[in-house]
């Protein structure tokens, strides 16, 4: 984790989100867990520190470390009993709060069996947290919003690593995910410079190292993002090889695969550039 950054997220609806932060703030608080943002809320912060136009963002996603259902359930209870939040039959682990914005609690730590979450009730009970403690131990940063609220945020490169997990998860469900892999590699020069040129990262521009030679700007981005996800699961090596088994199979299946071809519709990219992002992103794994 890393010095707090202050954060204007105007552009994506900070006054709507007020209400839900104090609500979520106060459970989390009085219950004595630990929680972080993730899904398209995280990602949009970075967005708007780079001044780049976010998707509109319709729910907020936090992940919530929890040692039983038990423990979970508090959190619901108590959104239900003092901030008025509905459950929905559908999903076990979203709520509606009274404005009618969707939040989605996602629970890890000792609640996980299997690497699975499960809850009971109707609708979706069953959902896969895979990387989730990672994350919460090696890939946030704290966030200082307009808000007064102080968050943990996963960051860009641990957002990719969750959105490879939730596809390959789920690729008939979660095709979305490539897009947004591709739109942040896209942008990432812009959205985090600071790493971009980071000294540990300057031997990507120099020409020295034939692994790196050939890499467009956005093929260097994507190294350094596979960098920075190794870093967050250098201690799993399980997820390390699951992640990179993942990043092979795009490889070998090109224009085969529609997590390829969705990143190339997506960013208004070709397959090739397509290709040297995911070549990136395993080499930036394998080689550090």
């Amino acid at each position: 984790m890393t010095n707090t950054l202050k954060m204007n997220l105007s552009n994506v609806r900070e006054g709507a989100l007020k209400e839900v932060y104090d609500a979520v703030e106060e459970a989390f608080k009085a219950l004595g867990i630990d929680y972080y943002l993730i899904g398209a809320i995280a990602r949009d912060t970075w967005y708007a520190r780079a001044k780049k136009e976010p998707r509109k963002t319709f729910d907020v996603d936090f992940a919530a470390l929890v040692g039983s259902n038990a423990e979970y359930e508090q959190v619901k209870q108590y959104l239900k009993d003092h901030k008025q939040y509905q459950e929905t039959k559908g999903n076990a682990f979203v709520m509606i709060a009274p404005s009618g914005m969707q939040v989605d609690i996602l629970p890890f730590g000792e609640i996980e069996i299997d690497d699975d979450i499960r809850l009971e009730g109707n609708g979706l009970t069953t959902i896969k947290v895979n990387g989730f403690k990672e994350v919460y131990d090696n890939g946030t940063q704290s966030v200082e919003m307009d808000t007064g609220h102080t968050f943990q945020v996963a960051t860009l490169s641990a957002i990719v690593m969750l959105k490879l997990i939730s596809y390959d998860d789920r690729p008939e469900q979660r095709l979305k995910d490539a897009g947004d892999i591709g739109n942040i590699i896209i942008h990432f020069v812009d959205l985090e410079p600071d790493l971009i040129y980071a000294e540990e990262n300057l031997d990507l521009y120099t020409g020295d190292d034939p692994n790196f030679e050939m890499f467009s700007m956005q093929g260097i981005s994507a190294v350094i993002i596979g960098r920075e996800i190794k870093k967050i699961i250098e201690g799993n090596e399980n997820l390390l090889n699951r992640i990179q088994a993942i990043l092979v199979d795009k490889t070998e299946k090109q224009e085969n695969s529609p997590f390829v071809r969705r990143m190339a519709d997506e960013t208004g990219s070709t397959v090739a550039e397509v290709m040297d992002w995911i070549v990136g992103l395993k080499k930036g794994m394998e080689i550090g």
